[in-house]
């Protein structure tokens, strides 16, 4: 093996010069090196001793610690100096320790400067170390440069970056790298340019797995247990878990967890005991056989199963965290990146799949290692995962696509879909990316940015969503083909929109409309227009941006665009309250099965329309159903409460309606976290205020909502939710007793989009009723008008005239507006003193 230079010690080589050079014969110090085994205590000694020598010192490094040998070597004569430099301080006990130290103390003049080795674990630090000539100097794990220049020692070449992403398993121990870069060439597995080739990567080199088997024979048996029984319940797992499937109790385990603690293997944390190390973690769950294996998986199964078993131990059993064997050598270590970057940014806000795969592929793009990401993203996609983690990762697979310049590649999905029996999807995506970042050097920055907006944007972090979307559009790139930045603004104006910022949305559209005549980017471009109609309350607007798009999209044979613009218009169907139009527009969006496969918020959207459909013909039975069997949960998605600001209170009335306040519950506790997640952005603020005071039957909150909240649509059910509330708290002949006093002043609300009216307390005492056009009305609005004035809830009018309630009120609002009314007891009052029957006739007084 070449020279192996010391590297990344800098820092600790300088403490020890100076420690030197405060010493002085008749004062000699103490100085305790600690650390994790293999994190080179012996290899700074060594380097300290040689300079030591350069410097004059006498330096003694004795094979063996022991109090003899320490007092052997003492200066000859007044004045001289004397390094004595100890590597196996554990050799001596804690009171041979002490007794040194004394001695030190008393006789200073004939001691030798000490330089002691120890474990991080192994023994506490000496008493006696608040004497200012007893120092310290604890050493970490190596990172970055220092990591790339030991590998680049180690096999002569500069390592490339899928080499580097496996060393990343060893977590900065330099014994480790040394012994897993040493076996992967012993294996032939580097190549001559530093590349790793990918022979047998669920596998460890020998060499390392025998190194850690030399470190598990000076252990104890019950030790090796608990080690073993850990790798099978995860990298952190419950000791409860690990007691019951070894048969015995929590407190006959703490002897070795105690033994395994100090040897550096365990570290104790609030979410339970974890393997320091990855590699050993891996290395010792690859020491157990096969067959031993399956059984141990099966009777961790069954204990996760048991009563009283801890939360997390039945997680899926396909997640990375917990089955070692499922993950490449290259993935675990980005995993292990990702954890270790999760721990250093504490501010952050946590959110699954933080501290995991999803962590660690925003470390990667963050810190420019593009491919490794991509080959992470594919790992975890071609492995059995949680739904809500395939849709997130599918979703920045799609991102890498589309902001390299793939678009007609993936929302024209029926085209690139492998053929059957060939590789998996991830796979042929990846390779496509890869391909193109291949050489890509800065213009890789611009794909990252664009990724990482979308991961926080799926993790429901908006300002850091938008400061990533912003960067990959502003990022200062040679030129590009027409079209090849288009994706960048397309993707940063939808979430614009979603958050009302539509002002800087168009300005971004249109730069994509002069820089990109294309057949796709344009169709795209008037969807994300669509959506900002949608917004506005312009159903019309929103209609023919959808159908231009969809004929483009269907000309041009891109199935991923048309299937998004028939979503556009059944969403534009359903807010008019048209579900026979909406359904069909769902149908036609579902015929794109390859465009939902590829493209994972389409999916999402797909079905959260049909949700709403059901709902919208009144069928609980079956919105219940297909909210149970949605892909993920949607009360908890919080990609949907981001861009449906209505949601949450959707949830709260549909909860009701379907008797069960489950959904309502998780709703709100998302939607407010999202708030809480999101103090910048108004509207998720207003869209929590919503829920949960729509929840509590607040008419204060509702109100605030139906004046201020920037959708549309979402002030106009506002204005419902209050209008209704109000009538159940009027006073009247023979009406329920009211909940609270009537307020006094006006509630300013909607009652339709872009026409302001006051629904005010006084109103509901009797007055005239105005006179109005009722010759206006058709005779679906005469049927209607009598149900309501009979008493009938727009739920029991839905049912006699098979309809939805959402379109009974849509109805009722174009009631009021002819009849130049406002509120429900208005309208029977017009019933009952002009005589209005169904069919439109008047009944002669």
């Amino acid at each position: 093996m070449p020279e192996v230079r010391l590297h990344g010690r800098e820092e600790e080589q300088r403490h020890i010069a100076g420690f030197l050079d405060r010493t002085r014969p008749d004062v000699p110090g103490i100085l305790v090196v600690s650390g994790q085994t293999g994190v080179g205590k012996t290899r700074l000694l060594s380097e300290a001793a040689r300079h030591a020598r350069r410097r004059g010192l006498a330096v003694h490094q004795p094979r063996t610690a022991d109090l003899r040998s320490v007092l052997a070597h003492r200066p000859h004569a007044p004045g001289d100096r004397a390094l004595l430099v100890l590597d196996d301080l554990e050799a001596l006990t804690a009171s041979e320790l002490q007794t040194l130290l004394r001695t030190i103390r008393q006789d200073p003049a004939s001691s030798p400067t000490l330089l002691l080795a120890r474990a991080a674990t192994a023994l506490a630090t000496p008493r006696g170390a608040a004497d200012p000539h007893v120092d310290t100097l604890e050493l970490s794990p190596l990172t970055g440069g220092a990591v790339h220049g030991l590998v680049r020692d180690l096999i002569g070449v500069p390592p490339k970056s899928g080499l580097l992403d496996v060393v990343n398993c060893a977590h900065g121990n330099p014994r480790l790298i040394v012994e897993l870069v040493a076996g992967l060439a012993e294996e032939g597995r580097i190549g001559p340019g530093g590349e790793l080739i990918r022979l047998t990567p669920r596998q460890l080199p020998a060499r390392v797995r025998a190194a850690v088997d030399e470190h598990l024979r000076q252990l104890s048996k019950e030790s090796v247990q608990l080690l073993r029984v850990g790798t099978v319940l995860g990298r952190t797992f419950p000791l409860s878990q690990a007691a019951a499937m070894l048969g015995t109790g929590t407190a006959a385990l703490l002897p070795a967890l105690d033994e395994t603690v100090a040897a550096g293997l365990l570290t104790l944390g609030d979410d339970g005991v974890s393997f320091q190390q990855p590699l050993v973690w891996r290395a010792v769950y690859e020491s157990i056989p096969a067959a031993v294996r399956a059984a141990l998986h099966q009777e961790a199964q069954r204990c996760a199963a048991r009563p009283g078993a801890p939360v997390h131990a039945a997680a899926d059993p396909g997640t990375a965290e917990r089955w070692p064997a499922e993950l490449g050598l290259a993935e675990l270590g980005l995993a292990e990146l990702g954890r270790r970057e999760s721990t250093r940014q504490q501010d952050a806000p946590v959110s699954p799949g933080s501290a995991g795969t999803t962590g660690a592929i925003r470390t990667l793009l963050r810190t420019g290692h593009t491919e490794s990401a991509v080959l992470l993203v594919r790992s975890a996609l071609n492995r059995r995962l949680p739904a809500p983690e395939e849709l997130v990762l599918r979703g920045l697979m799609t991102d890498f696509l589309l902001a390299g310049g793939h678009a007609d590649a993936v929302l024209g999905a029926d085209r690139a879909r492998p053929a059957a029996g060939s590789v998996p999807l991830a796979d042929a995506w990846a390779d496509t990316v890869i391909d193109q970042l291949a050489g890509a050097g800065p213009a890789a920055a611009r794909p990252a940015a664009v990724v990482l907006s979308g991961l926080e944007w799926a993790e429901g972090r908006t300002a850091q969503a938008l400061h990533w979307g912003r960067r990959a559009v502003d990022q200062p790139l040679p030129p590009v083909p027409a079209g090849d930045d288009a994706y960048p603004r397309l993707a940063l104006a939808a979430k614009l929109v979603a958050l009302g910022g539509t002002e800087e949305a168009e300005e971004l559209l249109g730069q994509v409309s002069a820089k990109s005549d294309d057949a796709v980017h344009r169709p795209a471009a008037d969807l994300v227009r669509a959506a900002a109609r949608l917004r506005a309350g312009d159903l019309d607007a929103a209609r023919r941006r959808a159908r231009d798009a969809g004929s483009a999209a269907s000309d041009s044979g891109l199935p991923g665009l048309a299937a998004w613009a028939w979503a556009t218009l059944c969403r534009a169907d359903l807010l008019a309250g048209d579900t026979g139009s909406a359904a069909g527009h769902l149908a036609r969006c579902r015929e794109h099965r390859a465009a939902l496969e590829t493209v994972p918020y389409l999916a999402l959207c797909c079905h959260w329309l049909d949700v709403l459909l059901h709902a919208a013909r009144n069928e609980v039975r079956e919105a219940a159903g297909l909210l149970a069997a949605a892909p993920v949960p949607l009360p908890s998605s919080r990609l949907l409460l981001l861009t449906e600001p209505g949601a949450a209170a959707w949830f709260v009335r549909f909860s009701r309606r379907a008797g069960d306040p489950a959904l309502a519950d998780t709703a709100l506790k998302t939607v407010e976290k999202l708030a809480a997640d999101n103090p910048d952005a108004p509207d998720v603020r207003l869209a929590a205020v919503y829920g949960r005071s729509l929840f509590e039957c607040d008419p204060e909150g509702i109100a605030r909502v139906a004046a201020e909240h920037g959708d549309a649509w979402t002030r106009a059910h506002a204005a419902e939710d209050l209008r209704a509330l109000l009538d159940e708290r009027q006073v009247a002949p023979g009406a329920v007793p009211q909940v609270s006093p009537p307020r006094s002043g006006p509630w300013t609300t909607r009652d339709h989009v872009g026409r302001m009216t006051l629904v005010d307390a006084a109103a509901h005492q009797r007055q005239p009723a105005p006179a109005g056009d009722a010759e206006a009305l058709t005779d679906m609005e005469h049927t209607i008008a009598d149900f309501v004035a009979r008493g009938l809830t727009n739920r029991q009018v839905a049912q006699r005239i098979h309809l939805s309630p959402h379109t009974v009120n849509y109805y009722l609002r174009r009631i009021y507006g002819k009849l130049g009314i406002r509120s429900r007891v208005a309208l029977a009052r017009y019933v009952h003193d002009h005589g209005l029957e169904p069919g439109g006739a008047l009944r002669s007084r």
